[in-house]
């Protein structure tokens, strides 16, 4: 936890609430919007994701194609996918989400040290 604000990072985390009733990939389809949404608003070009599994990776990729042909993204945000041992900055990445889903869970403020970098967006289900 001490060394994510070393990274000097910008963390942007969607959280899609409440679940009930909702399959996890629905839930996920709609977080991926809104985050490639933010992300194409804050010109950024190239996202990594850690690999889930190969039909996963593939629905993810659909999803933001999908995005792209609707215009909610540009064509210039591109994203990848790779496991966890290839890119080592996706720790970082679990870390964060650690810390966001601890503090919801617990009712408490998010840890200091990663608060400040942190974007935290709740969407309505």
């Amino acid at each position: 936890m001490d060394a994510i604000p070393e990274l000097c990072l910008h963390h942007v985390v969607v959280i899609g609430a409440p679940m009930i009733g909702i399959r996890q990939e629905r839930v996920r389809g709609r977080c991926f919007e809104r985050l490639f949404w933010e992300l194409d608003q804050a010109g950024v070009t190239k996202v990594v994701f850690e690999s889930r599994t190969p039909h996963q990776d593939q629905t993810d990729l659909r999803r933001i194609d999908g995005l792209r042909s609707r215009g909610v993204i540009t064509g210039d945000l591109r994203a990848e996918w790779r496991r966890g041992a290839e890119e080592p900055l996706l720790w970082a990445a679990d870390i964060v989400l650690g810390a966001v889903g601890d503090a919801r869970a617990a009712g408490t403020e998010l840890d200091a040290r990663v608060a400040v970098s942190i974007q935290e967006i709740v969407i309505s289900l």
